[in-house]
C-alpha cells in the first residue's frame, strides 16, 4: 500500500497519492537525469499548506534557486547549467528532504515565456489564432491533396446544412450514460469539430464563398444557445458538446472574423468569454494541478489558452492574462499526465492519438507568437517512436486499453484515428521509419474531425530523436514493445506488453503484465472485449476492463483489481541482443493474493515467443493462464493453431503437472446487454483460451509461440523445459522445487 506524506523530515511528499480522480507523479524524483533545463518542478500539494519554499543546490552546495510560491509547482525562468543538483521543499518549518537530479551536458534549454510576454507578442490583426495573414499563401501551397480533401469536407457540410440546437438534456436520467447523449454529441462533433471547422478553413485558405456562409451561420446560431445549458463545458448534462464548442468555436472566431458586423463582434466575444470562464472555472474545481489524470479536464488547458490569443483586446487585459498563464503554467510544468519522458501514453494507441492532437493548435500558436515550441520538450520529441512501435500502418489492432481494435475508418469513434498521428511528430522529430509510415498513410476521403492540425505553418527545424529500434521500453507509460522487423510492417512480428505505474484506472484496464502478438499486421493474440458504443455498459465494465478479458494469470479464478490506482506493473528490464530480445516483469503488486508474481518475455527473431510466469502463494490456490484471439483455435492435443492470414501462430503451454485446457466463443456478459435494442451492433466474435493447473503455491508456467511456421524444438528434462529456435536456446525451470531460473544461451537473466 502507497503511502501519502507529509512534509516532515521523514516523511516524503513526493510520493504517488491517490484522489477521487487522479494521480500525481511528482518530478524531478530523487536521482533523476535530466535532458532539458531548466527543469519544471512540481509536487503534491499539501492540505492546509499555502505557500511552499522551493531551494536547489549546485554540486558545490551553493544556493541556484531560493523561491516561494503559491502553487504546487515552479516553472524557473534562468537555465541551470549541466550538472548536479539537489532540491528541498520547504512549508513553515518543516521540510521534505533533499532529492538530487543531474542536468546532461547537451540538455535543451528550455525557458516558457510568460504569459505578458506571450500577448506582447500577438499581432492586432486577425487571422492570428496561428496563422498571420502572409501565412495563408504559404500553406496553401504546402497542402494541395489535403486542400482536395476540404472542398469534398466542405460539400459534405453544406449538403449535411446547419448543426441542430442540442435537445438530448430534455428527458429524465443520467446523461453521461444516457443513448440520447451518446447520439447528440457524436452527431455534434459532425457538425462542428468536422464540418464548421472544414467551412471556416474554406473560407481562410480557399476564399469559398459557400464555406464562408455556412460558417457564419453555423457559428452565429450557436452564439444564440445558451452557453451555460447544454451546451456547457461544465453544465450538468454531459461536458462534450461544450468540449466541441471550446475546442473550435475560437479558432473558427478568428479564421472568420471579417464575416461579422460591428453590432455582433461585442455579442460573440462575450459568449466566447463565457466559454474561457468555463474552462477555467472547471480545471480549478478539479483542482487540475493536484488531479491532472482526470481525463476530459486534459483536453482543455489548451482551450482556454487559445481563448485568450484569439479574444486578447476584446476582454478586460487582467483576465485574459489569467487565462493565458494557467495554460503556460500547465503545459510549463507537469502536463502531459499520461506521457512520459520517454514519448508514451499510458491510455494506449486509441486515446494517444486524440489526445496528443487537442494542445497542438495552442501549441503552434505560441510557437508563431514567440519562436518558442513546447514541442522541444522530451515527451513530444520523443512521442513518433511510440506510435511507430504501437500502430504501424495496416495494423488491425492497436492494444492496451480502451479503445484497442479501433480502425481508421471507423464509424463509431473516428476523432481517435481521424488523422495520422505520426504527422506533427513524425515531421519534426521523427527518425526515418517514423516519417515513411506518415508518407504511407493515405488521406481520408473526408477528414471526419479535428482539422486544426492538418494545415501547418512550417516549422522551423528538423531534429530526429535518435534512430528506430526494434525493441523499446516506455517506463514512463508503462509498455514495452519487441518486433522483429519494424521498418517493414507487412513482415514484421511485434510482441507488445503492459505494465504501468498509472495502475488500472481512468480508460486503462485490469491488465497488468498482459500481453498482445501482432505478425504481417493481424492480431493473432489480443486483448478482447469491446468499448466503442457501449462505453460504461455491463459488457463493458464487467468484461472489457477485468482481467479474465486479457492475456494474463487468474488465482483461485480471481483476477487483477479494477479501477484502482494500486494495481500496478513494473518493468524491471528490457534487453535487446540483436538475435533476440526479452524483458522483465514484476507483477507483485497487481496481484496482492500472491507472494511472487513475475513474468518474462523473450522474443527470438523472426518469429518464436517465449513467455515464462513465476507465480507463488502462501498456500495452494489454482491458477489459469489466460489467452485471447480474433480467430478460432484449432486444437490438436496440447497444441493450439490460430491461423488470420496471412498469419499463423502454433502455441503449447507447459506447466509441471497436469495441465487443462478449454476454450469459448462466449464472453462473460454480451457485448449489448443492456444497450437498446436500436443501438445494438454486430461485434466480430472473439475466442478465450484458458490452461488450468491443479492447485500449488508454486506454479511455473511457459507458454512457446512459433509464428508463421517458424522452427522451434521443445524438450523436458529434470525439471527443465528447453526450447531452441536459429540457435537460440532458452531453458526454463518449471519444477516447483527448483531454483528460479531462466537461461538464454546459457547465461542466467
Amino acid at each position: 500500500m502507497i503511502k501519502h506524506k507529509g512534509l516532515d523530515m521523514d516523511q516524503n511528499i513526493l510520493t504517488q497519492v491517490r484522489t477521487e480522480q487522479a494521480v500525481l507523479f511528482p518530478e524531478p524524483e530523487d536521482g533523476d537525469v535530466l535532458d532539458i533545463t531548466p527543469p519544471p518542478l512540481y509536487w503534491l500539494q499539501v492540505a492546509g499548506v499555502s505557500k511552499y519554499r522551493v531551494m536547489i543546490e549546485n554540486e558545490a552546495g551553493e544556493t541556484v534557486v531560493d523561491q516561494t510560491v503559491d502553487r504546487n509547482y515552479l516553472i524557473l525562468r534562468e537555465v541551470l547549467p549541466p550538472g548536479r543538483y539537489r532540491w528541498n521543499l520547504f512549508a513553515g518549518d518543516r521540510q521534505r528532504g533533499w532529492y538530487t537530479f543531474e542536468i546532461v551536458p547537451d540538455a535543451i534549454e528550455h525557458i516558457v515565456p510568460t504569459a505578458e510576454e506571450v500577448l506582447a507578442q500577438v499581432p492586432d490583426v486577425h487571422p492570428r489564432h496561428v496563422y498571420y495573414p502572409e501565412d495563408v499563401e504559404a500553406v496553401v501551397a504546402r497542402y494541395p491533396q489535403e486542400l482536395e480533401v476540404l472542398k469534398r469536407n466542405i460539400r459534405v457540410a453544406i449538403e449535411q446544412g446547419m448543426p441542430p440546437r442540442p435537445r438530448f438534456h430534455r428527458t429524465d436520467g443520467a446523461f453521461e450514460s444516457h443513448p440520447r447523449y451518446r447520439e447528440a454529441f457524436g452527431a455534434y462533433r459532425d457538425y462542428v469539430d468536422r464540418n464548421l471547422v472544414a467551412c471556416a478553413l474554406g473560407h481562410l485558405l480557399l476564399q469559398d464563398k459557400d464555406a464562408a456562409e455556412y460558417a457564419r451561420t453555423a457559428f452565429l446560431n450557436i452564439m444564440d444557445w445558451n452557453p451555460e445549458g447544454p451546451c456547457a463545458v461544465d453544465g450538468m448534462w454531459g461536458d462534450e458538446i461544450g468540449l466541441s464548442n471550446c475546442r473550435c468555436l475560437f479558432a473558427v472566431y478568428d479564421w472568420t472574423f471579417d464575416l461579422y458586423t460591428d453590432v455582433q463582434h461585442p455579442y460573440i466575444q462575450a459568449t466566447l468569454a463565457q466559454y474561457a470562464r468555463q474552462i477555467l472555472r472547471l480545471l480549478e474545481r478539479r483542482n487540475f494541478f493536484n488531479n491532472p489524470g482526470d481525463n476530459h479536464s486534459g483536453r482543455i488547458p489548451a482551450y482556454l489558452g487559445e481563448a485568450a490569443l484569439v479574444l486578447h483586446g476584446f476582454i478586460e487585459a487582467k483576465e485574459v492574462q489569467n487565462w493565458l498563464q494557467t495554460a503556460l503554467d500547465i503545459y510549463g510544468s507537469f502536463f502531459p499526465h499520461y506521457g512520459g519522458r520517454d514519448g508514451g501514453w499510458a491510455q494506449g494507441t486509441f486515446y494517444g492519438s486524440s489526445y496528443t492532437k487537442w494542445y497542438l493548435p495552442f501549441f503552434f500558436a505560441i510557437e508563431r507568437h514567440t519562436g518558442f515550441s513546447f514541442l522541444e520538450r522530451p515527451f513530444y520529441r520523443k512521442l513518433s517512436h511510440f506510435f511507430m512501435h504501437f500502430s504501424p500502418p495496416g495494423w488491425e489492432i492497436h492494444p492496451f486499453c480502451d479503445g484497442y481494435w479501433c480502425l481508421p475508418e471507423d464509424e463509431e469513434w473516428p476523432g481517435f484515428f481521424a488523422q495520422d498521428p505520426y504527422g506533427v511528430y513524425a515531421e519534426r522529430f521523427g527518425p526515418d521509419v517514423a516519417r515513411h509510415f506518415y508518407d504511407q498513410t493515405p488521406l481520408p476521403e473526408v477528414f471526419k474531425l479535428h482539422l486544426m492540425d492538418v494545415f501547418r505553418v512550417p516549422f522551423q527545424t528538423q531534429t530526429p530523436t535518435g534512430p528506430a529500434t526494434q525493441s523499446r521500453a516506455f517506463r514512463d507509460a508503462g509498455f514495452v514493445s519487441m518486433h522483429s522487423q519494424i521498418e517493414d510492417p507487412e513482415n514484421d512480428t511485434a510482441v507488445l506488453v503492459r505494465a504501468s505505474k498509472f495502475g488500472c484506472v481512468s480508460h486503462m484496464h485490469a491488465d497488468q503484465g498482459s500481453f498482445a502478438v501482432i505478425s504481417r499486421g493481424k492480431g493473432l493474440i489480443s486483448p478482447s472485449g469491446y468499448f466503442g458504443r457501449g462505453s460504461g455498459t455491463d459488457h463493458h465494465r464487467e468484461w472489457t476492463h477485468q482481467t479474465m478479458a486479457h492475456n494474463c494469470i487468474l488465482v483461485n479464478g480471481e483476477g487483477q483489481q479494477p479501477k484502482r490506482f494500486d494495481t500496478r506493473g513494473q518493468i524491471v528490464s528490457l534487453k535487446e541482443e540483436g538475435e533476440y530480445a526479452y524483458t522483465h516483469l514484476n507483477l507483485g503488486e497487481a496481484y496482492p493474493q500472491l507472494i511472487v508474481c513475475r513474468r518474462t518475455i523473450v522474443l527470438i527473431r523472426p518469429g518464436v515467443i517465449v513467455i515464462y510466469d513465476d507465480l507463488e502463494a502462501e498456500q495452494p490456490v489454482r491458477y489459469a493462464w489466460l489467452a485471447h484471439t480474433l480467430s478460432p483455435p484449432q486444437v490438436d492435443e496440447a497444441q493450439v493453431r490460430v491461423d488470420r492470414a496471412p498469419a499463423a501462430l502454433e502455441m503449447q503451454v507447459f506447466t509441471q503437472g497436469e495441465l487443462g485446457f478449454d476454450w469459448t466463443d462466449r464472453f462473460g456478459v454480451d457485448p449489448n446487454e443492456g444497450v437498446p435494442a436500436h443501438l445494438h451492433r454486430h461485434q466480430p466474435a472473439q475466442y478465450h483460451l484458458t490452461w488450468t493447473a491443479e492447485k500449488a503455491s508454486i506454479r511455473r508456467f511457459a507458454a512457446v509461440m512459433a509464428l508463421n511456421e517458424a522452427e522451434v524444438k521443445t524438450g523436458m528434462a529434470a525439471g527443465k523445459l528447453r526450447v531452441e529456435s536459429q540457435g537460440v536456446e532458452v531453458q526454463l525451470a518449471l519444477d516447483p522445487d527448483l531454483e528460479t531460473e531462466i537461461c538464454l544461451d546459457g547465461r542466467v537473466l
